[in-house]
């Protein structure tokens, strides 16, 4: 008799199956190329430090315009242009 229970518990227990949860796969990124725009002129270090006392003389604050260029394969930033905004932001 208990070799029968035994027998009937193992065979239940046999039918069952556990879901396992479906198996995520991660892909990389796409890749973007980087695109660099030749006619882009770089501001000298005079240019900049001009534009900065030009924006703090006016009493506003100055912020840089970032480009990349690629220099001996190393891509590097550069500051194409200077902004004058004001120095806080106003609130409505």
């Amino acid at each position: 008799m208990r070799y029968l229970l035994l027998m009937a518990f193992l065979a239940g227990c046999a039918e069952q199956r556990l879901e396992t949860p479906p198996v995520q796969t991660y892909t990389a990124p796409p890749v973007v190329p980087v695109k660099v725009e030749p006619q882009v002129q770089q501001m000298s270090r005079t240019e900049v430090i001009q534009a900065t006392i030009q924006c703090e003389q006016d009493g506003l604050r100055a912020v840089p315009v970032m480009s990349k260029r690629i220099v001996s394969g190393i891509m590097s930033d550069i500051i194409i242009d200077i902004q004058c905004v004001p120095k806080r932001a106003a609130y409505f």
